[in-house]
């Protein structure tokens, strides 16, 4: 099982490949955000015998009540990884909608086609 360190970089890296937008601090921010969504979510399936389409049909729904539930199972799953990744989880889930949109929105960027 990779790393939350390793499954963020990697998210980071497959997000910025297919990011259209000029770079500027708010794309920073957003790429960043969805890169910490997606690697907490695929440290979650790797926990859960999930797969990546699973994955996909979270970052797709965007739903922040699922984040939250996603959250409380990896803080209660016990590790560093699952708690720094819970805590993420958290952070993006209760920001503002608007945000929380486009945290959505970027992490679809990093997905592999279905």
């Amino acid at each position: 099982m990779a790393t939350l360190q390793e499954l963020t970089e990697q998210a980071e890296q497959d997000i910025r490949a297919h990011v259209r937008s000029e770079a500027s601090d708010e794309t920073d921010y957003f790429v960043s955000q969805a890169a910490d969504l997606l690697a907490a979510l695929r440290l979650w399936a790797d926990t859960q015998q999930r797969t990546d389409t699973d994955v996909r049909s979270l970052v797709v729904a965007a739903d922040a009540t699922v984040l939250k539930n996603i959250a409380t199972e990896l803080a209660q799953g016990g590790g560093d990884d699952a708690l720094e990744a819970s805590r993420r989880l958290e952070g993006i889930a209760y920001g503002p909608s608007d945000r929380l949109s486009e945290t959505f929105d970027f992490a679809q960027n990093g997905l592999q086609p279905s």
